[in-house]
Formats: C-alpha cells, structure tokens, sequence
C-alpha cells in the first residue's frame, strides 16, 4: 500500500465517475428518454455495467496497447482485439439481460442473439474505450513533452557548468601569467597581486555557485580585478571605469562581465607597447544592463570578432554561448573597432 500512486488512483476514479452521468445521458439520447425523468435509472444502468467495462478497458490498456508497442506483433493484437470485443459483448449481453433487465422489470428479449442488440453493445464499448484510451494518449502525449523539456534543460544546465567549467581556469591562467611578469620584474607589487588574485579566486568558488549574484557583487569583481591588473602595467595604462548601478536588488549570472574586461587588458595593454586607454561603463536602470568596453588596439592587430563566428578560443565564444543559454532573445552582444578601440557593447534585459 505503501507504494501504491494514490494520484494515478484518483485520475482514475475521477475518469469513471465522469463517463458514468455523461455515457447516461447519451443512453437518453439514444433511445429518446427524456433526460429530466431517466437520467438517474440510466446512471444506474450504467454503474451495473462496469464490472463489464472496467476489465475490458484495463485489458487494453495493460496488454493491448503494449503488445501494440511490438511492430512484429500486429497480427496478434488484431486477433486478440477482437476476441476481447466478442467476449465481453457476449459477457456484456448476458449481464444486461439477466441482471439489468430483471432490476429493472424489463422484460427478457426473446432473441438473446439479436444483431442490433449486439452491435449496440459493441457500439456502446467502443465509445467507453474510445474516451479512456483518448485521455490516456493525451496523458501520455503531455507526459513525453515533459520528459523532453526535462532532458533539454538538463543537457543545457550541464553545457552551462561545462562553460563555467571552462571560464575560471581561463580566467586563472591569464593572471598568473600576469603575476608570473610582476615576479620576473622583481616587482615589490607581486605579494599585494597574489593577495587580491586570492580574493578574487575565493569570491569566483564560494560565492558564485547559485545561479545568480547581485550585479553589485559582479561590479566589485570588476574593480577587483581592474585593480590587481594595473598593477602590473606603469603610467602608460589608463583605466576609465565608470558604474551606475540604480537598482541594488537585480541579480545577474555570476562572472558575466569579467571575461570582457580581462578581453580587453589581454588584447589591449598586453598586445600594445605605446600607451593604452581601458574604458568600462556598467549602467543598469530599470533592470537594463549596458556594459560597454572599450581599449585602445593596434592598428595591424586583427582580433577575431564573435559576431562573425570566427575562432576566439574560450572568451568571447565561451561567453556568447553562456548569454544564449541565460538570456536567449534578452540580450544583444555589439563586438568591432570604433575610432582606433576595440569596442564591446552588451545589453541585457534582467527583468
């Protein structure tokens, strides 16, 4: 009892106790009763025929319809279709006249056999399975939708974890490398930068599991990060970051923004010798976020674009496929030169 689907018993009943008052009222119909002073005799006509009907139809559903699963099985689901047809009509004839009848004081038919009677039990059978095995096709239709919906959004969540999977070890071997040049330099700086790449690297594994962080902990990343990267570069590095950040509670997925940023300090300060401009703007007002980015790049310098599905290695590929997934049709990714600067636009719509 204790596994028993008391759901699945109560679809159950609740499909019998609707076919009962509505095949009822088609009996009316049929044999011209008036419903208002017949409905309740023929409710009760149709309660005595359901030890009849309910084996029939469980039969179908339980050996029928999986027999009809096996292509190579045709022939026996016709042959056995149709002996269940004739036997439970015969069974159901025999009910009706020698139990139905009497409880009703109607008179016995004399032609026990009659071909109208008999197809009119038939006719009444099919339209009792008819009706069960319709809801049950349908239950079943809604069902594989649901399983399928289920095995997509898991098959997206896993390619979502694999991208992020894939982000933070990117993310850590570009700052090493960056640290590993404060550390050939002899830089006094090389603690201080290893200090705050720990900082980061706890925030991205305790802080970033839950599938959204507030945007202002994702702006603190950005100035984390900003900071710990001009440490490594002199006066020749400016750095122009701007946040306007209106609503404090909107919440984004975790380390959206970071890879632009690291983008444009790898492709811009680190592919330039002369002196380099970072520009980043994070805006968001009524759960619009812009983020804009922007470095200087050099002229002969040819960076691969996202927009025409060109090899960016993990970045900017790894992260335009992480926006389909989170923001599909919520968000528009701008990737080209402006005036001597790389420039990256995106918008998202968080609400």
């Amino acid at each position: 009892m204790k596994n028993l689907d008391w759901r699945r018993v109560g679809l159950h009943l609740l499909f019998w106790g609707s076919y009962v008052p509505l095949n009822a009222v088609l009996a009316c119909i049929l044999q011209n009763q008036p419903i208002s002073t017949q409905l309740g005799q023929a409710i009760l006509r149709e309660t005595f025929s359901l030890p009849v009907k309910l084996p029939f139809v469980y039969f179908f559903f339980y050996y029928i319809i999986p027999l009809y699963l096996d292509r190579n099985k045709a022939g026996k689901l016709v042959l056995l279709s149709l002996i269940a047809f004739s036997i439970t009509t015969l069974l159901y004839r025999l009910v009706s006249v020698w139990l139905i009848f009497p409880f009703f004081s109607l008179p016995r038919p004399a032609d026990f056999f009659r071909p109208q009677a008999l197809l009119l039990y038939v006719f009444d059978l099919f339209i009792t399975l008819a009706a069960a095995l319709g809801i049950k096709l349908i239950r079943v239709h809604y069902k594989s939708l649901e399983f399928e919906q289920q095995l997509i959004r898991e098959k997206l969540e896993s390619e979502l974890n694999f991208l992020r999977a894939q982000t933070n070890p990117h993310f850590l071997f570009n700052t090493l490398n960056n640290i590993y040049g404060l550390a050939r330099k002899k830089s006094d700086q090389t603690p201080q930068a290893i200090m705050m790449l720990s900082k980061i690297m706890r925030f991205m594994l305790y802080e970033c599991r839950a599938p959204r962080i507030a945007v202002t902990d994702e702006a603190k990343v950005l100035r984390d990060y900003i900071d710990l990267e001009k440490l490594r570069y002199n006066n020749r590095l400016t750095v122009h970051y701007e946040e306007n950040i209106k609503n404090t509670t909107a919440s984004i997925a975790p380390l959206l923004l970071l890879p632009f940023v690291e983008n444009s300090f790898k492709h811009g300060a680190s592919s330039t010798t002369g002196e380099v401009e970072i520009q980043v703007n994070l805006y968001l007002i009524d759960n619009k976020l812009s983020f804009l980015v922007k470095n200087t790049i050099d002229p002969d310098y040819q960076p691969v674009s996202v927009n025409n599905g060109s090899n960016n290695g993990i970045g900017l590929m790894n992260i335009q496929r992480q926006l389909d997934l989170i923001y599909p049709n919520r968000h528009t990714l701008t990737i080209g030169r402006e005036n001597g600067m790389f420039k990256v636009h995106l918008q998202i719509d968080l609400g």
